[in-house]
């Protein structure tokens, strides 16, 4: 009967293995290629609300991308700062930036998915990128990069970031967490309906914006642009990926260790996500937590067959190990790697963490 506990753990790592090599690897592993750049004029919006000195940064790097025809729609969502003064200065010098001023009003009083549209309504072609004022891009060659993707069926495309290096565990395991939801959405956006978690680039063509209606089933709720957008939007055959490097940005990381804020927000991540997908997602979880719980009890319950019990665990850490690595290397997170195995033990306690979290307070509702 005890030996029932060994029988458990193998089946436990048979299925992870499953996720692991038959799903999560070819992301992993998988090589970005580089297109050829389509002759097609693409607009770029950039949403910015008190992000003057952002823009001083950004907008000299899209004004120089390498790319035939394109226009900068430069949001100023009603900012209180020098960031409608700094665009109009910008709009006199360059014929190609076109500038989206929203005033508040009652119905919409600061809400990004408002100004976004009225920038989507405002610009003069059909191919959109859109892109936060606070991102930064390193590449003369991103534009270029994300909408090669695009194609006559392929007509959403998402683009890559990755979080900025600071010190302090917090900011590792924050990257950490990054790129495990990462290798997730990509891998199970390559087999299945595609769906997204901390998406903060994206390129679509104007007709499945209104496909959906726009923002209109989700306009009150003021977080999550982009992935509220892919849900309602995308299907496995109009969404692809642009993955090379030249397409990624740089999003600034959370300021401070706020382990509190960090899981109210990875609780709100999966609210915004379909029921199919966020259950890929806790099973996912689920079945990491109990190969754990399980693989210590096997230690404890039977001790003379340790040695499997080990060589199962070390089996489990050295494959999700590499394909991590990986994962981590295109995400610009070399140096994770060799946190990994305490990365990955705070990682699944603080996900089951989070799912006794909404556990209780859907039972407190």
């Amino acid at each position: 009967m005890t030996l029932l506990l060994l029988y458990i753990l193998a089946v436990l790592f048979v299925v992870l293995l499953i996720f692991y090599l038959g799903i999560f690897s070819g992301t992993a592993f998988s090589k970005p290629h580089e297109n050829n750049a389509k002759r097609i004029p693409v607009s770029v919006l950039v949403y910015a609300k008190n992000n003057e000195n952002e823009l001083r940064n950004l907008i000299p790097v899209l004004l120089n991308q390498n790319y035939h025809q394109f226009e900068l729609v430069l949001i100023n969502n009603a900012s209180t700062d020098n960031t409608l003064h700094l665009i109009k200065e910008y709009a006199l010098l360059y014929p190609n930036i076109k500038i989206v001023d929203v005033v508040n009003n009652e119905a919409f009083w600061g809400n990004k998915k408002y100004a976004l549209t009225l920038a989507i309504k405002a610009s003069r072609y059909e191919y959109l990128v859109c892109i936060d004022a606070d991102k930064k891009i390193h590449s003369n060659n991103w534009l270029v990069q994300l909408t090669s993707h695009f194609t006559l069926n392929k007509t959403i495309v998402v683009g890559l970031s990755y979080f900025s290096k600071t010190k302090g565990f917090f900011n590792k395991f924050f990257r950490f967490n990054h790129t495990m939801q990462q290798l997730q959405a990509l891998s199970w956006s390559k087999v299945s309906k595609p769906y997204s978690l901390n998406l903060h680039q994206l390129a679509f063509k104007k007709e499945e914006f209104y496909k959906v209606n726009g923002f209109i089933n989700h306009m009150q709720k003021p977080l999550f642009v982009n992935e509220y957008f892919v849900n309602d939007a995308s299907t496995s055959k109009n969404t692809t990926i642009s993955e090379h490097n030249d397409a990624m940005i740089e999003v600034n990381a959370l300021p401070k260790a706020d382990f509190r804020y960090f899981n109210k927000q990875q609780a709100q991540f999966l609210k915004n996500i379909n029921g199919s997908s966020a259950f890929k997602i806790k099973c996912f979880n689920a079945l990491q937590f109990f190969f754990l719980i399980v693989a210590i009890a096997s230690f404890i319950i039977v001790p003379e067959y340790w040695y499997i019990t080990l060589a199962i665990v070390l089996l489990r850490y050295l494959i999700l190990w590499i394909v991590f690595g990986k994962t981590a290397k295109k995400l610009h997170y070399p140096d994770l790697i060799v946190y990994f195995p305490l990365l990955d033990l705070f990682y699944i306690f603080m996900q089951l963490r989070l799912f006794l979290n909404n556990l209780f307070t859907k039972n407190k509702k």
